[in-house]
C-alpha cells in the first residue's frame, strides 16, 4: 500500500504547529504522541463555556463564542477518541446539558447551529446566520419527513452514546426522528421510498449519519440502519477524482473517513483510492490546501490558514487510521 512519506508527514506536523492553535496542537499530541485522554479533554474544556457550549474550534468564522456549529467540533473529538470520557465527566454532564437546552420537540430537531453575533464577525458567506424558523411543526409524520440532518444528528448522536444522562422519554424523542428518517425515506424497500434524496441530495446527511448509527445503543435497529446506509453509498460521492483540484467536492475518503465506518464494507476500494490521490494534493510547506478560496479579504484569507490547517491535521489523522503513514 502507497504511504505518506516520514519526511512529508514532518512537513505536515510542523505546518499544523506551526499555525494552529492550542486544540489542534493538543490533537496531534494525542493522535501521534500520548493518547493521553485526560490531557487533551483539558485542552479542550478551555473551549467551554459555563452554559455548556464550545467556542473558538470552528475556522470558518471567526467568532470566539459558544455555538452548536462549534460544539459539533467537539463531539467529533470526543467520539474520535479511543477512550471515551464516562457520563460523569462535567465537559460531559454541561455539554449534554447545552445541547438539551436547545432542542427543539416542536420541530423533532435542534434548530440554527450559528448565533447572530457569527454575522457580525468575519465569515465566510455559506457560514451564517439565517434566522431561526422554530414554528412547530405539528405533524409528528411530516416532522419524520422533513428530519435534516445535516450537522444536527450529531448532536443526536451525543445524546444516544450518553443516554444515562437524558430522560427517557426526551430521549426516545430525540432517537425517533433521524432512525425513522432512514428507515422510510432511505431504504429502497420501503413504501416511503425518497429515490430524490440521492438524485438531488448532498453528500452531507450521509456524512453524520456515520456519527449517529453506532452509538445507538439497540443493535437490532443499527444494524438495519446500517444496511440501508450501504444500499447507494457513492450517490453522494464525485468518483472522478480530479475536480478535487479545484473544485469542492466530496471523494469517497470525505464521505467515509474512517475504517470503522459502518458504510465503508460498500467501498472499499474507492475510499482507499481516493486517499491515496489525496495524499497526493499534499504541498511543498505540508498542508493540504481546500481547492476553493473563502475570498480575497485578508481577514478571510487568515481564516482560511487556520481551516486548512485543521484540513492538514484531518487528513493525518485519516492517513493515520487506515495505516498510511510511514513510521
Amino acid at each position: 500500500m502507497i504511504k505518506l512519506k516520514y519526511e512529508n508527514f514532518i512537513k505536515a506536523r510542523d505546518y499544523v504547529f506551526t499555525n494552529g492553535d492550542d486544540i489542534n496542537r493538543a490533537w496531534f499530541r494525542y493522535l501521534f504522541e500520548d493518547n493521553d485522554t485526560d490531557t487533551f479533554l483539558n485542552v479542550l474544556a478551555k473551549y467551554q463555556y459555563e452554559n455548556g457550549g464550545f467556542g473558538g474550534i470552528y475556522y470558518e468564522f471567526d467568532y470566539q463564542g459558544p455555538c452548536l456549529k462549534t460544539t459539533e467540533i467537539a463531539i467529533k473529538y470526543i467520539l474520535n477518541l479511543k477512550e471515551k470520557p464516562s457520563a460523569n465527566h462535567p465537559l460531559i454532564q454541561n455539554m449534554m446539558k447545552y445541547i438539551l437546552d436547545l432542542y427543539i420537540p416542536e420541530i423533532g430537531n435542534w434548530g440554527e447551529v450559528v448565533v447572530p453575533e457569527v454575522n457580525d464577525g468575519v465569515h465566510c458567506y455559506w457560514v451564517r446566520y439565517r434566522g431561526e424558523d422554530t414554528q412547530p411543526i405539528e405533524n409528528e409524520e411530516e416532522r419524520i419527513r422533513k428530519y435534516s440532518a445535516n450537522e444536527k444528528v450529531c448532536f443526536a448522536a451525543f445524546v444516544s452514546y450518553y443516554s444515562e444522562l437524558v430522560p427517557k422519554e426526551l430521549y426516545n424523542d430525540i432517537i425517533k426522528y433521524p432512525t425513522e428518517h432512514i428507515l422510510r425515506y432511505w431504504d429502497k424497500n420501503s413504501p416511503e421510498y425518497n429515490k430524490d434524496i440521492f438524485a438531488e441530495g448532498e453528500p452531507y446527511d450521509l456524512e453524520y449519519f456515520q456519527w449517529f448509527v453506532p452509538c445507538l445503543k439497540d443493535k437490532e435497529t443499527s444494524d438495519k440502519l446500517t444496511s440501508i446506509l450501504r444500499q447507494n453509498p457513492t450517490a453522494f460521492m464525485e468518483l472522478d477524482f480530479a475536480k478535487s483540484d479545484n473544485e469542492y467536492v466530496h471523494l469517497p475518503c470525505d464521505v467515509v473517513g474512517h475504517p470503522d465506518s459502518i458504510v465503508y464494507p460498500a467501498v472499499r476500494n474507492l475510499v482507499l483510492d481516493s486517499l491515496k490521490y489525496r495524499m497526493g494534493q499534499q504541498i511543498n510547506d505540508g498542508r493540504w490546501l481546500l481547492g476553493w478560496s473563502f475570498g480575497e479579504d485578508e481577514a478571510l484569507k487568515k481564516l482560511q490558514t487556520k481551516y486548512e490547517t485543521y484540513r492538514t491535521l484531518t487528513m493525518l489523522e485519516k492517513l493515520d487510521r487506515f495505516d498510511m503513514i510511514e513510521k
